[in-house]
């Protein structure tokens, strides 16, 4: 009988030509490293106690090789963020880990990568690749474990996707900011298959220039719906939402008109899952002012008009809403830029205005400052009629009879008074305030200014090397 001990065990890998190998491959290959630190300053405290101050540490390694001359190549870029505040803001992921190959008319894709589809500004609808990173800035996304088959032809570009398990989105934590009301429990998520995070998805998409001026891209996706829908806990000791993913199958078309400064653009979806059947639009015209007043600045306006089928249901706020917004590049040495925008909804007037500065400080320093403002924010009377909060919550979209059945809710209400007594919902102040921020989330008249207190500016300076 032979025993291997832990320590014959890397002795062995140490000496293996496994191992000779790797680091054969790791001393050939290029490191690129970033070191971000970021403070973002909000001009009033939390609503429920937070700070009004916020510290990250963002790292990020970033590793690169090819061989075969250049017919295959690796890329790896582990990341990591430290926050001060928010603990389910520090996390850590893998970005990417891919290996490529490429053909003659094709490429083959494998491992952890992130991939984007879209033409607008303000919001893509059509980006159903990988999961957002809501703790990291909205824009980020977390890395998918895939395959993707890439094949090259005079009538297009065809890109296939087998999708290898789902990642959860992610969100901030009871101490965090820009939070919803009522604490996400991530731990508690639902799913409508058997599958779960396992669940095998699949998307193919098909892009090509119709001529000079027009592209067009036709996406498909099958899989676990990104954005979640949202349950209540039942549990007024200790209120939470719980995130429910469910099958989703879409079409996206992509449109672009290019011709001279300008740019017209459209995105649309329609989409049918276990719970509804929708369609989603937004299009834009952009125009481009070069070398203005005989300077080497570009200015471009941006126009975009959002739609969204399901009106106050839908699960992000950008659902009829207008953005305007403009982009200023001022090509100089330090790669300075200002994009700036705001987002206006015509029915309940609510207005979200967003300011970002980049600018390099020298050839390793880049230092990034973002500021996001609501403008107006949308206002609803509640009831003071505890009762009447009750009935109104049943009646909302919170407690859609897709989602919940009736009975559910009264028994739960009525083993509640069983328990606890009449007192926890008609006296106790923490369980009304529960009810009133449900109610409150499920108004569609204010769906920003259910962040009540989250004007902020941030700053961030990234060290590369």
């Amino acid at each position: 009988m032979i025993r291997i001990t832990f320590a014959g065990l890397v002795a062995l890998l140490i000496s293996s030509p496994a191992f000779a190998f790797l680091e054969t491959f790791l001393e050939q290959g290029e490191w690129r490293g970033e070191t971000g630190v970021e403070y973002r300053y909000f001009k009033d405290p939390g609503e429920f106690g937070q700070s009004q101050h916020d510290v990250a540490l963002r790292l990020g390694a970033e590793y690169f090789t090819s061989w075969n001359d250049g017919d295959d190549l690796f890329t790896f870029y582990p990341y990591l963020i430290l926050d001060s505040e928010d603990s389910e803001r520090t996390h850590f992921d893998i970005r990417e880990a891919l290996w490529i190959h490429v053909g003659d008319s094709w490429e083959l894709r494998s491992g952890i990568t992130r991939v984007f589809w879209g033409k607008t500004e303000f919001i893509n609808l059509v980006d159903v690749i990988n999961q957002e990173d809501l703790v990291d800035d909205d824009d980020e996304k977390l890395g998918q474990p895939m395959i993707n088959l890439s094949l090259v032809h005079d009538w297009g570009l065809f890109d296939f996707y087998l999708l290898l398990g789902f990642r959860e989105q992610t969100f901030p934590g009871p101490d965090g900011r820009l939070r919803s009301p009522l604490p996400i429990d991530s731990d508690a998520a639902r799913y409508s298959s058997d599958t779960g995070q396992n669940d095998v998805d699949f998307a193919v998409r098909w892009q090509r220039p119709l001529n000079d001026y027009v592209d067009m891209a036709l996406s498909w996706f099958s899989g676990v719906d990104r954005d979640p829908w949202f349950s209540f806990n039942y549990d007024l000791s200790n209120p939470m939402l719980v995130p429910n993913y469910q099958h989703k199958d879409q079409l996206g078309l992509e449109l672009e008109y290019l011709y001279e400064g300008w740019a017209v653009k459209l995105e649309a979806v329609g989409a049918r899952s276990q719970r509804e059947d929708y369609w989603a639009a937004v299009a834009g015209v952009e125009y481009s002012f070069y070398g203005v007043f005989g300077s080497n600045i570009d200015i471009t306006s941006i126009t975009e008009f959002m739609r969204d089928s399901r009106d106050g249901s839908a699960p992000g706020y950008l659902e009829h809403d207008v953005g305007f917004g403009g982009r200023f590049n001022f090509n100089d040495e330090f790669d300075t830029s200002i994009l700036g925008g705001i987002l206006w909804d015509p029915d309940t007037e609510e207005k979200v205005v967003s300011v970002e500065f980049e600018r390099r400080i020298n050839a390793n320093l880049f230092l990034e400052i973002e500021a996001v403002s609501v403008l107006e924010r949308g206002r609803v009377e509640v009831d003071d009629t505890n009762a009447e909060i009750i009935a109104d919550l049943l009646s909302s979209p919170v407690f859609d009879e897709d989602a919940f059945a009736y009975n559910e809710v009264f028994d739960f209400l009525v083993g509640l008074l069983q328990e606890e007594g009449i007192d926890i919902i008609f006296d106790d102040q923490f369980g009304v305030d529960v009810l009133q921020q449900l109610q409150s989330m499920a108004d569609p008249s204010r769906k920003i200014s259910i962040i009540e207190s989250d004007d902020y500016i941030q700053a961030t300076l990234t060290f590369y090397y």
